[in-house]
């Protein structure tokens, strides 16, 4: 396949895609794949305080916090 041919689309969630692009594409076993990953207790502890403090009610504080100070770091597809 050429790299020209290469089509790249992004999906919040599987339910925005029509069910062909789903067949094809997180369905099918000769195009769907996993990968197994690992990370240590600690790893999985860091994220999930992450995910608490970007995500969680009653973290509003802790979020504009962590944004003031490192907000300017991350990349976002916007």
């Amino acid at each position: 396949m050429k790299p020209e041919a290469i089509e790249v689309g992004r999906f919040k969630g599987l339910g925005e895609m029509n069910p062909e692009q789903l067949r094809e594409t997180a369905m099918s076993p000769a195009t769907a794949g996993c990968c197994r990953c690992g990370v240590s207790r600690e790893e999985m502890a860091a994220a999930v305080a992450m995910f608490d403090m970007l995500m969680g009610k009653g973290e509003a504080g802790a979020r504009r916090e962590w944004m003031e100070a490192k907000g300017n770091t991350v990349e976002a597809d916007i």
